[in-house]
């Protein structure tokens, strides 16, 4: 299956634009106003950063792109306010009686017995950089390049320059703005360091990205409450204090982070008091109820920008009056969406990870970079996110049944792909063979991308009975359909001997992008030769010029549709080297 689809949802967390609500579908002020909503950007000068970015942006694609944007989410509120006008106060009447039975129950199953923590790394990748890199710290920095930034220091957010933020925008509002590339390698060997730590406080922790990661610590505290000395302290506060020391320790890197009684909460919290600082939000009805009405409602998980201009168009704009308005929203929005509003509304979030009930849906990675129609770039960044992928998956056990590209061109419009696979797997080979048609089939000579993500879905654990053992495999017999343990290339119509050769091939890890077939002298990527050399080699006995053979790539020029017919596929006398003979060679040269 390969689904296209433009999604018209927002693509990055920068912007909050603000509408007119007597006109709602009329945007007011500058289009893109600056979302300021981010630690460290606390009583900037909005107005006059908007201004620059609104002038900065004019005439570029990304404005283009933000404008269209406004446009569809106009249509939206101004059908939302459509529907709103013709609901009756009897079926208002009805919902809210429905919504208070929900809030009851609701209610009822509120846990305030667990202990949560969200640690969020200060400001990681320019955090890392400004380490290696002393001279940066007193400068304004940050990571990316010129079509987006992916994170920003404290001194440059001072200038309203911010994650998810075009370059070029960023240097206008900071002039002596310093941009340095990302090197995601190097972040994630700092990742596997914190993470130690972090396994030492909760096992099952749940890492959301590279810079961030849930905790469940209670099983922790229970088990120190009996070794730690009395202070001021809670002890839950104690506890996450002394980890953040360890990481510190461990990385010279500050974190931040949010301690309550569910994850939801702990995430809001962990904002609270950035950089390097922690807050705690006692467990108790009265004191979260209390938290949670002030919360404006885009500081609430889960509300987007796109959302919180509909709620604003309804003049909801605190989580007290989205749960005062709660039988409204439960007629003007899906059941899902008005659910998650109340239990947004009444701080209601997961006291559960890593349930055996609640499984992953899917895993994703995604980049950015400069827009750009590169081929052979475009294949090499798929290929390191399969990668990437596959790490992920190995890590969490879980092997994928459907992969997904998604595709951000230079005009910001976003595509996606996706195609189920013949089988469940986690091998980033094979991944690889699916995702990189797909990205093929985008590619156009005028079309530049500038974002490319790659997404595992349909998960499932990986069991020890699903991988077929090496004499399972040779005891088949020859023309059975077989896969590969390793890489899981289809093995059918291979004798013994081909299939023998390419596990050994496999397992020794030899990997050689261009194979010469010993018989017609064409290249081929790996795994492809054993199945053009089996068929190579009854062809060359043929004399029937109009059947094709298996698909080959020669180097340079290839023909349009991949194949060439046997009567091309001639022995030379020099290339008469039998296949086990040939495959001797390989191994030998490996």
């Amino acid at each position: 299956m390969n689904d296209d689809f433009d999604s018209d949802t927002g693509d990055d967390d920068l912007f909050s634009d603000d509408i007119n609500h007597d006109v709602p579908f009329h945007h007011a002020g500058t289009l893109m106003e600056l979302n300021d909503n981010k630690a460290g950007m606390a009583d900037l000068d909005k107005e006059k950063i908007s201004r620059i970015i609104e002038e900065a942006s004019k005439g570029s694609k990304f404005y283009d792109h933000k404008k269209k944007q406004q446009e569809r989410i106009d249509a939206k509120i101004a059908d939302l306010l459509r529907k709103k006008k013709a609901i009756t106060e009897e079926q208002l009447k009805n919902a809210s009686a429905k919504v208070g039975q929900i809030v009851r129950n609701l209610e009822k199953s509120r846990d305030l017995s667990r202990t949560f923590v969200h640690v969020d790394m200060d400001a990681f990748y320019a955090a890392v950089e400004m380490r290696d890199d002393p001279s940066l710290r007193d400068k304004p920095m940050a990571v990316g390049g010129p079509g987006m930034l992916a994170t920003s220091n404290y001194l440059a957010r001072r200038f309203g320059v911010r994650a998810a933020m075009p370059g070029f925008i960023g240097q206008k509002l900071c002039p002596d703005l310093i941009i340095v590339p990302p090197n995601f390698e190097k972040y994630r060997a700092v990742n596997a360091i914190f993470s130690e730590v972090f396994a030492k406080y909760d096992p099952n922790y749940s890492a959301m990205s590279l810079d961030e990661a849930y905790l469940d610590i209670t099983e922790f505290l229970r088990l120190d409450q009996n070794v730690r000395k009395p202070s001021d302290l809670s002890h839950a506060e104690e506890v996450v204090s002394d980890l953040r020391e360890e990481i510190f320790l461990a990385t010279q890197l500050t974190a931040s982070a949010g301690i309550a009684p569910n994850t939801l909460l702990a995430k809001v919290c962990s904002d609270i008091n950035k950089p390097n600082g922690q807050f705690y939000l006692r467990p108790e009805r009265p004191v979260v109820a209390e938290f949670v009405e002030k919360l404006s409602v885009r500081k609430a998980c889960g509300i987007g920008k796109v959302t919180e201009q509909m709620l604003n168009a309804l003049g909801i704009t605190t989580c007290a009056e989205m749960f005062e308005q709660r039988a409204l929203l439960s007629l003007l929005f899906s059941e899902i969406s008005a659910l998650s509003f109340l239990r947004v509304s009444m701080g209601l979030g997961s006291t559960f990870m890593g349930d055996s009930d609640a499984p992953a849906k899917s895993v994703s990675n995604e980049r950015t970079f400069k827009a750009t129609s590169d081929a052979d770039f475009l294949r090499d960044q798929c290929r390191r996110l399969c990668e990437e992928l596959s790490e992920d998956l190995v890590r969490k056990q879980l092997q994928a049944k459907s992969v997904t590209i998604k595709l951000k061109t230079d005009t910001f419009d976003v595509k996606t792909r996706v195609r189920n696979l013949p089988e469940a797997t986690w091998n980033a080979d094979v991944l690889c063979r699916h995702v990189v048609p797909m990205l093929e089939s985008e590619m156009a000579p005028k079309r530049a991308f500038r974002l490319m993500g790659v997404r595992a879905s349909n998960l499932c654990e990986k069991s020890a009975n699903q991988q077929s053992t090496l004499d399972a495999i040779l005891k088949q017999p020859s023309g059975t359909e077989r896969l590969c343990p390793v890489c899981s290339t289809s093995l059918a119509k291979l004798s013994l001997a081909l299939v023998n050769a390419h596990l050994d091939r496999c397992l020794s890890g030899s990997q050689q992008d261009d194979v010469q077939c010993p018989i017609c002298s064409g290249f081929f990527r790996r795994p492809e030769i054993e199945h053009h050399a089996a068929t190579c080699e009854g062809a060359a006995t043929s004399t029937t010029p109009s059947v094709k053979s298996a698909p080959i790539r020669k180097r340079g020029a290839a023909r349009e549709d991949g194949f060439v017919p046997r009567d091309e596929c001639q022995r030379k006398p020099k290339k008469q080297l039998t296949l086990s003979a040939f495959f001797d060679q390989r191994k030998s040269e490996s």
